[in-house]
């Protein structure tokens, strides 16, 4: 079998969840098979700095306009045995890429949404030599779509290094506090912040120090800040943190009541801190979360459930020391060295077969 010469590719603009796991696979695939490694990429995309010290990955930086899509297939061509596409548009660029060079690709899907049904991307993903879902809902839906075997790969803890000084700072801005947090885009619709505050009012007589706290930006922060302010509750809203998991240990409980998920992957890095998490029955999250077991499962919207969930996890320590001893389990379970020794064999398949 030929030695495998992997090529990234990556075209999202900024830095999320995909891009760090984008990041972690490539640097676990280095430390523990030493891959010849590309990665396509913006040249302005923030995993170029992320991962600037990492050695023997060439990084092919397109121009972002006309289009992204267009730009780097020769300077790629053939030096890669195999294409692993991690997002959307990503997909468009092996799929060109495959045409010209006759190259072998996956494709990563971590978002739960039907894939828009037209030729185009009928072609891409009944093309690809592999489809990987990052949960079994996301699985489910692909299989349903595209009839054919979807790989399922989770995505794993970040692994993020804390800043024993910082975090100490903010756990005592908080020390007076029973502190609920959430992390994720402000974006109600998705990540269900709406439904935080109402627990968080349900609760006013019964915690009374009880804070909230929002880690993340987007587009209702202003409408999300008033109703905070209608409730009553006492919410803070630090905008988008670099450093969250720094601010991690500062929760008494982690709220992730999503109206849909891929996975919910920072759930891992949450479990990771020894913070007990209450979260909607959506999407990929049961993955992740086994009600009982490394956290409980509420319904996505139930603003009482989700009280009442939070409440429990106030005043019983045994039901938290359970759940946190479950979540560390899970977390050992998705681990980078996990993630890479899964898609290593998926591409040793793929090599052998073509």
């Amino acid at each position: 079998m030929a030695a495998i010469c992997l090529a990234h590719v990556n075209l999202a603009h900024g830095f999320r969840g995909g891009e760090r796991q984008t990041e972690l696979l490539i640097r676990a695939l280095y430390e523990q098979y030493q891959l010849q490694q590309f990665l396509v990429c913006r040249e302005d995309s923030p995993l170029i700095e992320h991962l600037k010290d990492l050695p023997g990955l060439e990084i092919i930086k397109l121009k972002d306009k006309p289009d992204a899509r267009l730009f780097g297939h020769k300077a790629l061509g053939s030096r890669a045995i195999i294409m692993h596409a991690h997002e959307a548009r990503a997909a468009q660029w092996v799929y060109l890429h495959s045409l010209f060079y006759k190259v072998p690709y996956i494709i990563t899907r971590r978002v739960p949404e039907k894939i828009r049904d037209n030729a185009l991307n009928r072609k891409i993903n009944t093309k690809a030599a592999a489809l990987v879902a990052i949960s079994n809902a996301i699985a489910k839906g692909l299989q349903a779509q595209f009839n054919r075997t979807i790989e399922i790969i989770p995505s794993v803890n970040a692994g993020f290094t804390v800043n024993e000084a910082e975090s100490a700072n903010i756990k005592a801005q908080y020390a007076d506090y029973f502190v609920v947090g959430q992390i994720g885009a402000l974006v109600d619709r998705h990540k269900g912040q709406g439904t935080t505050l109402q627990a968080a009012a349900l609760l006013k007589e019964k915690i009374p120090n009880l804070k909230l706290v929002f880690l993340g930006s987007g587009e209702d922060e202003a409408s999300l800040q008033a109703k905070a302010q209608e409730l009553g509750v006492d919410a803070d809203f630090p905008g988008f943190k670099t450093n969250v998991a720094d601010y991690i240990p500062a929760f008494d409980v982690f709220a992730f009541p999503s109206n849909y998920e891929g996975l919910g992957s920072v759930l891992l890095d949450v479990m990771a801190a020894d913070v007990p998490v209450v979260a909607g029955n959506t999407g990929g999250i049961p993955d992740i979360v086994k009600d009982g077991v490394s956290g409980l499962l509420i319904e996505p919207g139930d603003a009482q459930a989700l009280a009442a969930g939070i409440l429990r996890l106030k005043e019983d320590e045994s039901l938290r020391n359970r759940l946190t001893a479950g979540g560390r389990a899970m977390v050992k379970s998705h681990s980078p060295e996990v993630m890479a020794e899964s898609y290593f064999r998926l591409y040793q398949s793929i090599i052998k077969i073509n």
